[in-house]
């Protein structure tokens, strides 16, 4: 497995190429890249711009891991569901482009205007409607588990992600965003090998003091020793990408404690 940082900690505002020389001075061997307004890759980008980023990456060494997405395929505006889709789908193209394999995609949420069985169905059908282009660029769609208060139990998002029906539509697994309601290592066994990609994340739970909040890899509740023999159990040997953020300090920190982690049995 190879350790990878997420440029979502680094802010929309930072670069990629700062973030792929950060990434080669501190250790990661990968870099998880957004599409913004201003930056390297856009919804305007085109050959151009991923040649670009393809040779920033093959200068300092370091790869491209993912392409992030935003969005909503649930909202009540059409606008904004037609606006995901198109985004979505550029960020399918650019990953082609660039040879990345995953594209993480958030899906939508569950709120007071939008029910569940709502959000469901309407996530369900955008997924469908997008697997065709998933398939024709061979990039996966890898929706991740975020408080959306939707998919909340790992059984259900396999019997989701099993409708949707496609080998490139899987989930894009984060270990600490389970934490409020699961375990990570029972979610990683139920969902196999429908994971695409996995966000290192850690979460202090502390009853008690009634203190629950992000925190340092191994500084928190998840269970490491065990997710690591599920993650093995299922033949995963790709990225694991970290989410702690902060400062170059903390990711220094992060890349250390990755390489404990990794080393587990």
């Amino acid at each position: 497995m190879k350790k990878g940082l997420t440029q979502i900690c680094l802010g929309r505002n930072s670069l990629i190429r700062d973030g792929l020389q950060l990434c080669r001075e501190i250790g990661y061997h990968g870099l998880e890249i957004l599409m913004t307004e201003s930056g390297e890759l856009r919804m305007d980008s085109g050959p151009e711009d991923y040649a670009a980023i393809r040779r920033m990456s093959a200068e300092t060494g370091v790869e491209l891991t993912s392409l992030c997405g935003t969005g909503s395929l649930t909202d009540d505006d059409p606008a904004v569901v037609a606006q995901t889709k198109a985004q979505i789908r550029k960020l399918l193209e650019a990953a082609a482009a660039l040879g990345v394999d995953t594209v993480l995609i958030t899906g939508g949420r569950v709120n007071e205007k939008v029910p569940y069985d709502v959000a469901y169905d309407r996530l369900l059908r955008g997924l469908q409607e997008l697997r065709p282009d998933a398939e024709r660029h061979q990039v996966n769609l890898a929706l991740e588990n975020i408080w959306n208060k939707l998919l909340i139990s790992p059984l259900e998002l396999r019997g989701f992600l099993d409708q949707v029906g496609s080998r490139y539509v899987g989930a894009f697994f984060d270990t600490g965003n389970v934490m409020l309601y699961g375990y990570p290592e029972q979610w990683i066994r139920i969902l196999g090998t429908r994971i695409k990609k996995i966000h290192f994340k850690d979460f202090k739970i502390d009853h008690r003091e009634r203190r629950y909040e992000w925190t340092q890899l191994m500084s928190g509740a998840v269970d490491w020793p065990a997710v690591m023999r599920e993650i093995r159990a299922i033949g995963y040997d790709d990225y694991v990408i970290t989410e702690v953020c902060g400062e170059r300090a903390v990711y220094e920190e992060t890349c250390r404690v990755m390489d404990t982690i990794l080393a587990l049995p």
